[in-house]
């Protein structure tokens, strides 16, 4: 991991998720981007906009550089601001995309705003959400939900990877879960998990457990409350396994109510 791009707009939210950003780089030697997007040329004329946005900007990154040595660049775009984020992604490839959960589109209970969504839809990397309220730095329990699906193996080992970049110490707790009772499903999770445990590193802890009911993002939900989660990780493997790219209701379902961060990963280096 190289780089981080942290969309902020001096929210308690983006602040939030910039301290996570700032752990994740430190780990890694990451060189971080800050990115503000001015939208008052998109929006009516009486709409708030931060002043002396750009001073702003460079003092925080001044701050990080002092306080921290990482490398931290300063963007400002004008734009609408998630396509701005999607595009931006596009253009420069960071590893990973940092943002609170509800900033610029405003604090909803329960729901992650609209740039988050659009941004976790479209992103060519993977995407972290951080809610607010909390400041997350260590993620010791990682609830992965995981079902059948071609070329798994391949997609969780990448995921696995991704999640000790920014934690090291992470201790994974697989779900295993399906929307039949189909014993071959059964069979396929108890494998791909059997799989998992030889290939992923051998410090850390595995438990496999097993949904079969109809409402999937619920079931994640309870069961993160349950493990004491503090990240759920979330890929397409959770609504259709057939579907890249697909973000379905089970997913939407977590990533809207889950109180703690979630990872997404839509995307990976192949595909």
């Amino acid at each position: 991991m190289t780089n981080i791009l942290i969309p902020t707009d001096y929210s308690e939210a983006s602040f939030n998720a910039l301290e996570t950003a700032i752990v994740i780089a430190k780990r890694n030697n990451a060189s971080l981007i800050l990115l503000h997007i001015d939208e008052a040329g998109y929006l009516p004329e009486d709409t708030y906009t931060i002043k002396n946005a750009s001073q702003i900007g460079h003092a925080i990154a001044d701050n990080i550089k002092q306080r921290h040595g990482i490398p931290t660049t300063v963007l400002f775009k004008e734009g609408f601001i998630a396509p701005t984020i999607v595009r931006l992604a596009f253009e420069i490839k960071p590893d990973l995309i940092v943002m609170g959960a509800y900033g610029a589109s405003g604090h909803r209970d329960f729901f992650i705003g609209s740039n988050s969504y659009y941004t976790i839809k479209n992103a060519s990397c993977p995407v972290l959400i951080v809610p607010e309220g909390k400041r997350w730095h260590d993620f010791n329990t990682v609830l992965f939900p995981l079902r059948p699906a071609l070329g798994a193996l391949k997609k969780y080992q990448f995921i696995n990877d991704l999640v000790l970049k920014i934690y090291p110490h992470s201790n994974f707790e697989l779900f295993g879960i399906s929307t039949d009772r189909k014993e071959q499903d059964v069979k396929q999770v108890a494998e791909i998990g059997n799989e998992l445990k030889k290939s992923w590193n051998h410090s850390l802890q595995y438990e496999v457990s097993y949904n079969h009911g109809r409402n999937i993002g619920e079931e994640v939900l309870d069961k993160a409350d349950k493990s004491k989660a503090d990240l759920i990780v979330v890929s397409s493997t959770v609504d259709v396994a057939t579907k890249q790219f697909f973000i379905g209701p089970f997913s939407q379902r977590i990533i809207n109510h889950a109180r703690i961060p979630v990872l997404c990963v839509f995307r990976t280096p192949d595909n």
